[in-house]
C-alpha cells in the first residue's frame, strides 16, 4: 500500500470516528423537536393565563354586515367561530330564547333537541340545507321575559315535515335534519354541505338561500369567507390557540386601512348563486338523494323595492336553471312579493315567514313529495293549512 493510499485510509478512519450514529441523531433531533413544543405550550398556557381571552368569531367576522348579524353582543350569544364556515351555532343549548326564538342545539351544532347519529340501516334520512329560513327565525315566537310561554305546536318546517311524515309511517324511522344557520349564503352551504354529506347520507335533500346571498356587504363571500385548506388551516390556529389569536390581532391593528372606495355589491353575486345552488343539487344527485330546490321567500316590494328587485331576479334566475337542469323547484306565490298585501298573515317580518308560513311551506312540500314520489313509496298524507 502506497503513501497515498494510507492517508486516505487514515482519513477515511478519522471520519468514522467522528460520525455519529443514527440513533444519537434522531435523538437529537426529538430532543429539539420536543423543546420547541414545550415553548410553545409555555407560550399558550402563559397567554390563556394573563391576556384577555379572544373569541376567534370576532376575529373571522370582518365585515360589518356579518358583524351586524351574528358578531355583535346581541346576536353573538349562539354562534361562535367556526374554521371553514366563519360562524356555526353553539353545541348543546337547552331551550335557549334568542332574539324572540326559543331553540336548542345538539353536539353537532345543529338546531335539535336529539344528537345526529350514525344513521340507521333502513331509516329515511332528509336534510334541509339554508339560512335564517330553514332555521326557523322566531318560530316558535317567544317573549324574553316569558320564556316557557309559546306555541309548542308554532314549528320551522323542517320540524314539522319530520312529524307529519313519522304521523302517516309509524313503523318507518325517519328523520330530518335541519342543517340551516342564520346569516349563511350558498357559498357556505356548498362548502358545509361537501364536507358533511357523506357522512349525512341524506335521501332527500332540500336547498333554501336567498336573501343573504343578494344582501349587500363590502367585501364578497368568495373574498370575506376563503375555503382553501390554507386558509381553513389558519382559522382553526386562531380558534384553537389564543397565543395565535392574540398574534393575529395585533398584526391586524398594525396594518394600515385601505384607502379604496368600497361599493357595496350581493354577498353572492347573481351568477355565483346560481352556480352554488345548482353544484349543491348535483352533489346530492351524486350521492343518490332526491333533491328540492326551495325559492326564497320575500313579502313585500314596497318596504325595500331595490332589495325586492333583486330578491325577485335571483329568484327567476334559479327557477330557470332549475329547470334547465330538470330540478325540482318548489316556488309559493304566498311566499313572494307578487301575493303582496294579501300574503302578510304567513310572515313575520320582510324576509321570514311565521309559524303559518312554515306550516303553508310543509303542505307544499307534502303535496311535491306525493307527486313525485321522491321518497318512494313512503305514505304522504295531506296537511290541513
Amino acid at each position: 500500500m502506497n503513501d497515498t493510499e494510507n492517508h486516505i485510509a487514515r482519513t477515511e478512519q478519522v471520519k468514522s470516528s467522528h460520525r455519529i450514529p443514527l440513533r444519537r441523531r434522531l435523538a437529537y433531533v426529538t430532543i429539539i423537536y420536543l423543546l420547541f413544543i414545550l415553548l410553545l405550550l409555555g407560550v399558550e398556557v402563559g397567554t390563556r393565563l394573563t391576556m384577555v381571552h379572544i373569541n376567534s368569531l370576532d376575529l373571522f367576522v370582518v365585515t360589518s354586515q356579518q358583524k351586524a348579524q351574528v358578531a355583535d353582543a346581541k346576536q353573538a350569544t349562539i354562534f361562535e367561530g367556526d374554521p371553514l364556515l366563519l360562524w356555526r351555532l353553539k353545541p348543546n343549548l337547552d331551550h335557549f330564547v334568542w332574539d324572540f326564538t326559543v331553540l336548542s342545539t345538539n353536539a353537532q351544532h345543529l338546531r335539535s333537541d336529539r344528537p345526529l347519529q350514525t344513521k340507521q340501516a333502513g331509516a329515511i334520512r332528509i336534510v334541509c340545507l339554508g339560512d335564517s329560513v330553514t332555521f326557523g327565525y322566531r318560530v316558535p315566537t317567544v317573549w324574553p321575559d316569558k320564556p316557557n310561554v309559546y306555541d309548542r305546536e308554532a314549528l320551522p318546517y323542517p320540524m314539522l315535515l319530520e312529524k307529519e311524515l313519522r304521523a302517516a309511517n309509524p313503523n318507518k324511522h325517519i328523520e330530518v335534519i335541519t342543517m340551516a344557520v342564520p346569516g349563511y349564503t350558498s357559498h357556505q352551504g356548498l362548502a358545509w354541505l361537501r364536507r358533511d354529506i357523506d357522512q349525512l347520507k341524506p335521501d332527500l335533500l332540500t336547498i333554501s338561500f336567498g336573501w343573504n346571498d343578494a344582501s349587500l356587504s363590502e367585501v364578497p363571500d368568495s373574498e370575506a369567507i376563503k375555503t382553501n385548506w390554507r386558509a381553513v388551516a389558519v382559522r382553526w390556529l386562531v380558534d384553537h390557540s389564543q397565543a395565535f389569536a392574540h398574534a393575529t390581532r395585533w398584526l391586524r391593528l398594525k396594518q394600515t386601512p385601505s384607502a379604496r372606495v368600497v361599493r357595496p355589491a350581493s354577498r353572492v353575486s347573481e351568477q355565483d348563486y346560481l352556480n352554488n345552488m345548482m353544484a349543491m343539487a348535483e352533489l346530492g344527485r351524486q350521492k343518490q338523494a332526491a333533491v328540492i330546490i326551495l325559492a326564497a321567500p320575500y313579502r313585500d316590494q314596497v318596504t325595500n323595492p331595490a332589495e325586492a328587485a333583486l330578491m325577485k331576479r335571483y329568484r327567476e334566475g334559479l327557477r330557470s336553471v332549475s329547470s334547465q337542469n330538470g330540478m325540482p323547484f318548489l316556488e309559493l306565490p304566498e311566499l313572494t312579493e307578487a301575493a303582496y298585501p294579501a300574503n302578510e298573515g304567513w310572515f313575520g317580518e320582510l324576509i321570514h315567514p311565521n309559524d303559518m308560513g312554515h306550516r303553508l311551506l310543509t303542505l307544499e312540500l307534502l303535496k311535491l313529495l306525493g307527486q313525485t314520489r321522491a321518497l318512494g313509496n313512503l305514505n304522504i298524507l295531506p296537511l290541513t293549512p
